[in-house]
């Protein structure tokens, strides 16, 4: 009864904001009590006839004046602890617009959906034509236009839709029936499951098997809009999933290619190249191709959920087999080797010490100790030859223990070495192979691709052994990648896709795929995601059909299909199948087996021969020296 006559008292025009103000406050509670935070974009100085709406707003409201230079701030500010939904001014919405994008490029968070209301007093062809055109207009889906009419009977609820520029009336709110609320009308219906054949823009470039785009002279073949001509057919592990993306939102693929700049790289003033280049500057809405969770990115853009996993790994070149002069090396590790020539030497001291402290017992025997006999006895005993034991010269306890200890482990490294140059004599050898990342970081060996993209997901790792990976990788066009890939020269980065195939790059052909094995050890594992603007709005519905794709299971059937019909088949096999080493068994010895041998013969020979050399010239300088001297004492009375 009350309320009745407190309206009764009011005129026309108060009764008119009054029930504005109703309705305004039924928006807010009904269609933004689910968002977080909501900024209310005004112009200082300016009386607005809806503040009293936000008095008891159903979350925290945050009032930004736009007049002021230091607002843009504010307004990131405001976005960052939150504000997803925007109430704006007439006077202050393309103010709004131009600072849109520069705010939320800057800003930490990233919230795809956000609703904007437009509080007007006069909608005219030229303002509604300025919204519509501004480039920031389409990265927001849900509109809502609150126009009360001039009569002041009626306000009119509009929204937008993206088949036509224009605002589509909801409802009406009539004024002259104060209390009544049109609230069977959805103010902000679901836009996002028809895009009525919007362009979503995609860039890509050909990398198999994620993306590959091929041009059509028929449009009935091709499945993507190229500069708005439909020309283009696209494939791949990933882009089928943005075909799947339009034909379910009923949208249209505007492709962006960038052949040369390939992933791309993102420069401090927020230009690049490539990819994510065209997707910074908003070339691209977004972009994908294996392109990973890289953080340097992340600070631009927007990442979706993870599409699927891949391994970075390296073909690396085949151990050949070692040469035939190293045969008499082979049975031993260098480690070993090492050891024997000290258990050598220990023991040549140790004979020789024995030797010269057991002549001290029998003074009236003198015996010089010789070195060289001590020497060649210890290496006779090592090599399982004879050695002359002289009992009657000094027949000592201690010289016989200390031999019979070298016999002892002379036999056993003997024994041990015959039976290792039968095994090496009858089943070759090779080089070591690079199995792991420390053996790749410890072989100095280069590794390269096209792109630093490679090393971006490690180019912040302190590890040592990443560092020093870091440090050899190197990039080179494709052809000169394909001339080190004959001079086996050089480790090739590729991918270990989820289901048992291998990102190769082309340059690797069949010719040469043969040369190269596949490490046991991955480098480093990530995600692959597509990346785009931090205001593309349907994010959301693109990280839902990526992981209803990802539980089907589809993407092992799209990974056989596409490497079976674009990849070289023989580059994948030879990969899959470089550890897989054939063994012909015991082979016949051959004459190479001996040229260690003939090799360590021949050094011998040669050293002897220069001895001897050596030895026949020192003997002639000496013998003519004494001649000289004896002379000239002869001359001297």
């Amino acid at each position: 009864m009350n309320y009745s006559v407190e309206l009764s008292e009011l005129t026309q025009g108060e009764l008119f904001h009054f029930e504005l103000n109703r309705l305004l406050k039924w928006i807010f509670l009904q269609h933004l009590v689910s968002f977080f935070c909501t900024c209310i974009v005004v112009r200082t100085g300016s009386s607005v006839h809806w503040t009293a709406a936000t008095e008891q707003f159903p979350h925290p409201v945050m009032v930004v004046a736009l007049s002021r230079n230091d607002e843009l701030d504010v307004l990131l500010d405001a976005i960052e602890i939150g504000c997803q939904t925007f109430i704006l001014a007439q006077s202050t919405a393309i103010e709004f617009l131009d600072a849109f994008r520069y705010v939320h490029d800057r800003a930490t968070v990233r919230y795809p959906h956000k609703r904007v209301i437009i509080l007007t007093d006069d909608v005219d062809v030229q303002w509604r034509r300025s919204v519509f055109k501004h480039s920031a207009f389409r990265d927001v889906m849900d509109w809502l236009l609150v126009h009360p009419q001039p009569d002041g009977k009626r306000v009119d609820l509009l929204t937008t839709s993206f088949g036509y520029d224009e605002w589509i009336p909801l409802t009406s709110h009539d004024t002259s029936v104060p209390g009544v609320l049109h609230r069977t009308v959805e103010l902000f219906p679901n836009k996002r499951t028809n895009l009525w054949g919007r362009y979503v823009r995609l860039a890509i470039f050909n990398y198999e098997p994620y993306t590959l785009w091929s041009a059509v002279d028929d449009s009935n073949d091709a499945n993507a809009f190229y500069q708005h001509n439909r020309t283009l057919f696209i494939d791949g592990t990933e882009a089928r999933l943005f075909v799947e993306f339009c034909a379910k939102l009923n949208c249209s693929l505007e492709i962006s290619l960038d052949e040369a700049g390939e992933w791309g790289q993102i420069f401090d003033n927020r230009t690049g190249d490539g990819i994510i280049g065209a997707v910074v500057e908003r070339r691209a809405d977004i972009g994908v191709g294996a392109l990973y969770s890289w953080y340097h990115e992340s600070l631009y853009l927007a990442l979706s959920k993870p599409i699927s996993r891949t391994g970075v790994t390296c073909i690396a070149p085949k151990p050949l087999p070692l040469s035939s002069w190293m045969t008499a090396l082979l049975p031993f590790s260098t480690e070993m080797w090492l050891a024997v020539l000290g258990t050598i030497a220990v023991s040549t001291v140790c004979e020789m010490v024995v030797s010269f402290v057991t002549q001290k017992f029998n003074p009236n025997k003198m015996h010089r100790v010789d070195a060289c006999e001590s020497i060649m006895a210890i290496i006779s005993i090592f090599i399982l030859q004879a050695v002359l034991i002289r009992t009657t010269r000094n027949p000592y306890s201690s010289q016989m223990i200390l031999i019979g200890s070298i016999l002892f482990v002379g036999l056993m490294i003997g024994n041990a070495y015959s039976g290792g140059l039968a095994s090496v004599m009858t089943v070759p050898r090779f080089e070591k192979s690079i199995d792991t990342v420390q053996d790749l970081a410890d072989r100095n060996l280069r590794w390269g691709s096209t792109h630093d993209a490679w090393i971006f997901s490690i180019q912040l790792a302190t590890q040592p052994t990443i560092v020093k990976l870091l440090e050899s990788f190197v990039t080179y066009p494709k052809e000169v990648l394909h001339e080190h890939a004959k001079q086996r020269n050089l480790a090739y980065s590729i991918e270990r896709l989820p289901y048992g195939h291998y990102a190769v790059g082309d340059y690797i052909t069949d010719v040469v795929s043969s040369n190269f094995e596949i490490m046991l050890e991955d480098i480093y594992w990530e995600n692959c995601v597509a990346m785009a603007t931090k205001t593309w709005p349907l994010m959301d519905e693109l990280d839902e059909l990526t992981l209803r794709i990802f539980q089907s299971g589809i993407q092992r059937y799209w990974e056989r299909e596409v490497v079976t019909k674009f990849a070289d088949n023989k580059v994948q096999h030879a990969i899959s199948t470089s550890r897989h080493f054939g063994n012909p068994g015991p082979i016949p010895l051959q004459p190479s087996h001996l040229v260690g041998a003939f090799f360590l013969l021949a050094v011998g020979l040669g050293l002897g021969t220069v001895c001897l050399l050596l030895e026949l010239l020192w003997h002639r300088l000496t013998a003519t020296n004494d001649g000289t001297g004896t002379a000239r004492r002869s001359e001297t009375p």
